[in-house]
Order: structure tokens, then C-alpha cells, then sequence
């Protein structure tokens, strides 16, 4: 029988928060292109040609500064003796991590789990769904320098926004997090070898913030497996890490320090552990739930030709109007919702650009670029705050399927403020 890594009520606790890399990834992997569609894009200034080219030159001071990077680092590398590569043990990453793991109490059902903080539109917080099942809210505490005060005082009311029962996932909004909190980097399923050591930072039997080790005993796609009342499946990792109830929702790194996994269920026999993959999480972060969404900005033609209607806003003014009378529908997301338009505007049969509805509102949010047509994204512009200007912009320097590197225009004046590598 399996165990749920999470019902019990510790002694010690008895008295009582798209980012533009999830987009790129999800454009990375095989895009479903459906029937051709005319479709109307209104009062979205991004999609003007005249903002776009706008945009599109302003980030040649990326292109710059990808080159520039690259020849000072080979410059200051020239003369330099090759040596290992170190990137610190495994304390650093409880060090770098801890504090990103918290709490969770689910009052509701009387049980605990744990939980990490996840960059997705501000800070989130990612769990099992076996950790808040039907809970609507429950109490996330964080890490203290005495953890027998734990829930005392840095304590917070998370809302459950998000539930995947078949992956065993949830998301948690909490307001008010500490903005000191450093969200985990996602690792990749495809890059875990069997052998590898992972580590956990969880809380079993009411342990709070429990640092444990060990190896990678396999990988299991489409992994089945069940509680008493639920079925569930998705990728999963087999580990020889230690991990009891109450590590249920908590991360499991790799030695790059790079989440791989999140820690979910125990089957009965000796050291058989299982983490839902990573590439299950992303997944999960980047759908949306049907009840989330409001229809009334997305319509359907009888014959099921799709276009866009922007939401009312007093505050700005309508903005242009264009039409795209042979766009191709995609489901970026693949979960039912249309919310890419790819666009042949050469009429070649290949597509060069993809307007991206990324929150599936009924308005585009950013526009990715095939300029050479070998499908991979080169260039992906955001505009965060709909105000017309690209504020936000990826951009792969070599054309192999990765991005490279993220700008940030804060003030919007044509110049970019802040360039990020993007490992």
C-alpha cells in the first residue's frame, strides 16, 4: 500500500505568495497547430507593426550585449589555467534553500506538509493537492531561528488557486510573503541519471526543515499510484532519499542546486521514495484551470474560428484594431484553450511569429519570433502592464531551442535597464 507523505498532527505544531521562462518553455516543446482561423485583435497595442519593429530594434542592445559577455569572458579566460568546476556541497544548498520552504497546515483535514516558493507572477507556493485536498485555505508558516516557535509568529493565510488531483499537485497565493525569499530554479527531467544524488528539505513526523540525501534509483514515466480514496499519475522520480510523512510538497534538488522534483508518496518496502518531475511541475504551473477562466472575452464561431476582444479599461483608450485573416490556432498550453495564433505573413507554409494570450484572458500578452522559420524562438517580446511597450524581452543569441538571455525596460524609455543570463 502507499503511503501519503502527509496526514499526521505533530505534537510540536498541536496548538495552532508567467514568467517569461515558463513561455519559452512550453513554445520549446511540440506545438499542436490546429485549423486556420480570422481572427481580430483589438485595442492590443503590442500587436501594432509599428510598436513591434520599435521593440525589435531596441533589443539589439541585447544581441550586443550576448556578444559582449561572451568576448570578455574569453578574453579574461585566455591565459588562465583550466581547473574544476565547484559549486559547494550539499550545505549550500540548504543554506540557499531553506528559507524558501514552508509549512503548510491544512486545519481542514488536520494535517501537515511541506511546501517551496515558485516564481509564477509573483511569489507562489507549490504542494501537493493531497497536502490541501478540498481545503480552500490553509497556514503557511516559515522558517525561524527557533523552530520549536515555529507558527508563533511568521505565519500567513494561503489561498489554494490551483489543483491538479491527477499529478497530486496544488498551488498556494499567500500575501505579504517577505520579498527576501529566493524562489527555486527549475532542473530538467531529461538531465536526471540514474545514480545521481538529490537531496530534501521537508519536514517528516513534525522534524521541521529536515535536510536529507540520496540516490536516484529510476525514472518513471507515467507512474501510477493511489491513496485510499484517490488515483494518480505523472512522471515521477525514484529516490533513495529519506522522506516520511510531513515531506509531502517539500523540493528535491539536485547538486546543482536545481529543483527536480517534488517529494509526494512512499511505497511500502525499503527505501522506495517517489518525487513528481519537474517537467510535471512546469506543466502544471503554466495551465489554466477551465473555472478560472472567463469566457465572455473569448468567442467561438460556429464553424470554430476564433478571435480576440480585449477587456473594457477606462483608463486607456482603445488602441488599434488588425486582423489576421489566415492565422493557425494553438493550444500552448494543451489543456482545451486556444491561446496562440501562429502567423505565415510571407505565405511560405511557415510560421514567424506567434501571438500569445499567455493567461488565456482574451488579451495578448507577448509575441514570439521564428524570424529564420526553423522552429525554434528566437526572440519573444512581453508587455506586462498592456500599455503598448514591450517592457520585457527574451532572446535566444544561438538559435539552439534556449534562451539565453532576459531584458527589462522598468521605465519604458527605449533603453533597457537590466539584462539577466538566464542558466
Amino acid at each position: 500500500m502507499i503511503k501519503k507523505i502527509l496526514i499526521i498532527i505533530p505534537i510540536l505544531f498541536f496548538s495552532y505568495s508567467t514568467s517569461a521562462e515558463t513561455i519559452a518553455y512550453k513554445l520549446k516543446s511540440n506545438l499542436k497547430i490546429e485549423g486556420t482561423s480570422s481572427i481580430e485583435v483589438s485595442a492590443t497595442p503590442l500587436v501594432d507593426e509599428r510598436v513591434i519593429e520599435k521593440s525589435k530594434e531596441k533589443l539589439v542592445t541585447i544581441i550586443n550585449y550576448a556578444n559582449n559577455q561572451a568576448n570578455t569572458i574569453k578574453k579574461k579566460n585566455k591565459n588562465r589555467k583550466p581547473r574544476t568546476k565547484f559549486k559547494g556541497g550539499p550545505e549550500e544548498i540548504f543554506e540557499k534553500f531553506a528559507n524558501s520552504v514552508v509549512y503548510i497546515e491544512n486545519k481542514k483535514d488536520r494535517g501537515t506538509g511541506s511546501g517551496f516558493v515558485v516564481n509564477h507572477k509573483g511569489l507562489k507556493i507549490i504542494t501537493n493537492w493531497h497536502v490541501v485536498e478540498t481545503a480552500k485555505n490553509v497556514t503557511i508558516c516559515l522558517k525561524t531561528e527557533d523552530l520549536n516557535k515555529v507558527c508563533e509568529t511568521d505565519y500567513y493565510n494561503g489561498k489554494v488557486i490551483k489543483r491538479n488531483k491527477q499529478k497530486d499537485l496544488a498551488m498556494i497565493e499567500v500575501k505579504g510573503l517577505p520579498g527576501n525569499i529566493k524562489p527555486v530554479s527549475y532542473g530538467k527531467y531529461k538531465n536526471v541519471k540514474i545514480g545521481q544524488t538529490a537531496f530534501a528539505i521537508g519536514h517528516p513526523e513534525g522534524l521541521v526543515w529536515t535536510f536529507t540525501n540520496g540516490m536516484i534509483s529510476q525514472k518513471r514515466p507515467e507512474h501510477k499510484w493511489s491513496y485510499k480514496t484517490s488515483r494518480h499519475k505523472a512522471k515521477t522520480i525514484q529516490i533513495q532519499v529519506p522522506i516520511n510523512p510531513g515531506n509531502s510538497g517539500g523540493p528535491l534538488f539536485n547538486k546543482d542546486q536545481k529543483l527536480i522534483g517534488v517529494n509526494t508518496f512512499t511505497s511500502e518496502g525499503e527505501n522506495l521514495n517517489f518525487a513528481i518531475a519537474v517537467d510535471d511541475l512546469i506543466e502544471f504551473i503554466n495551465e489554466v484551470q477551465q473555472k478560472d477562466i472567463d469566457f465572455k472575452y473569448i468567442k467561438k464561431k460556429k464553424k470554430g474560428n476564433t478571435w480576440i476582444q480585449k477587456k473594457s479599461d477606462k483608463n486607456k483608450k482603445s488602441g488599434i484594431s488588425q486582423k489576421y485573416p489566415d492565422a493557425r490556432e494553438i493550444d500552448i498550453n494543451k489543456n482545451g484553450i486556444i491561446d496562440g495564433w501562429a502567423l505565415d505573413e510571407n505565405k511560405n507554409g511557415k510560421f514567424e511569429k506567434i501571438l500569445i494570450d499567455e493567461n488565456e484572458d482574451g488579451i495578448i500578452e507577448a509575441i514570439a519570433y521564428d524570424e529564420n522559420e526553423n522552429q525554434n524562438i528566437e526572440l519573444i517580446l512581453y508587455d506586462t502592464d498592456l500599455d503598448g511597450n514591450a517592457d520585457e524581452a527574451e532572446f535566444d543569441e544561438n538559435d539552439d531551442g534556449s534562451m539565453d538571455v532576459i531584458a527589462y525596460d522598468y521605465n519604458q524609455d527605449g533603453e533597457w535597464d537590466k539584462f539577466k543570463n538566464i542558466s
